[in-house]
C-alpha cells in the first residue's frame, strides 16, 4: 500500500490514467487533513465538499480536525486563481496549526496555474514544508508543468503518459523503465520514483 511522504510530490499521468483516484483514495486512508483544490470537480467521496461561500473559518476548523476537504472552484479560470491565492495566503497566516500537525494541499491541473495564482503555488512548493504544508501537484501535461514545482518535488508518481523524452531527460528520470512497469503491471498501475529508485505498484 502506498502513502504519501513528506515533502511535496508531483503525480503525472493522462487523462483517465487513475492519478486523480489514486491520490483521493491514498488520502482517505491517510490520518492527515487534506484541502483537495478540485478544478475538474472530480469525485471524491469521503471528502467534505466546499466552495467559495464556505467561510474560511469553517475550512482552517475541519482541517484541525483532520477533515478531508473538496474544495471545488468557479468554473472560471480568473476566479479559480483569485481563490486559490486566498486559501494559500489563509493557510500559510494561520499556520500554527499544520505546523504542529502537517497537511496536504492538492492541486489538480496545476500546469494551468499562471502569474499571481502560480506564484501562490510556488510558495507552498518552496516553503509549505516549514509551515507543515505538503503540496501533490497533479498534471496531465507534465512539459507545461512549472520548474519550481519539480525542483521542490522529492517524489513522482507516474502513470500511463506520453513520454515527453526531453522534460523526463532534463529531470534524469528513467522514463522507458517506468512506462516499462506500467505497461507490464496494466491498467492504473503506477511508479514513484524518489530521484533515486524507482518502485513499481500495481494497485492503491
Amino acid at each position: 500500500m502506498y502513502n504519501f511522504k513528506e515533502g511535496h510530490t508531483i503525480v503525472l499521468g493522462l487523462t483517465r490514467s487513475g492519478k486523480t483516484y489514486a491520490v483521493k483514495k491514498i488520502l482517505t486512508q491517510n490520518s492527515k487533513g487534506v484541502l483537495f483544490f478540485n478544478t475538474q470537480n472530480e469525485n471524491l467521496e469521503g471528502f467534505i465538499k466546499v466552495n467559495k461561500f464556505t467561510h474560511y473559518s469553517i475550512i482552517l476548523k475541519l482541517l484541525k480536525l483532520n477533515r478531508k476537504i473538496n474544495y471545488i472552484p468557479s468554473t472560471k479560470l480568473k476566479e479559480q486563481f483569485i481563490e486559490i491565492q486566498f486559501l494559500v495566503d489563509q493557510l500559510f497566516e494561520n499556520s500554527n496549526f499544520s505546523q504542529k500537525n502537517p497537511i496536504y494541499i492538492v492541486i489538480d491541473e496545476a500546469h494551468l496555474f499562471q502569474k499571481e495564482s502560480l506564484e501562490s503555488i510556488k510558495r507552498i512548493a518552496t516553503s509549505g514544508i516549514r509551515w507543515g504544508l505538503n503540496g501533490i501537484f497533479i498534471s496531465q501535461r507534465p512539459a507545461n508543468l512549472d520548474n519550481t514545482l519539480m525542483s521542490q518535488s522529492s517524489h513522482m508518481l507516474i502513470f500511463k503518459c506520453n513520454m515527453e523524452s526531453q522534460y523526463f531527460k532534463n529531470y534524469s528520470i528513467p522514463i522507458e523503465k517506468i512506462l516499462n512497469n506500467i505497461s507490464i503491471m496494466g491498467e492504473y498501475s503506477f511508479c514513484e520514483y524518489d530521484f533515486l529508485i524507482v518502485t513499481p505498484y500495481t494497485k492503491v
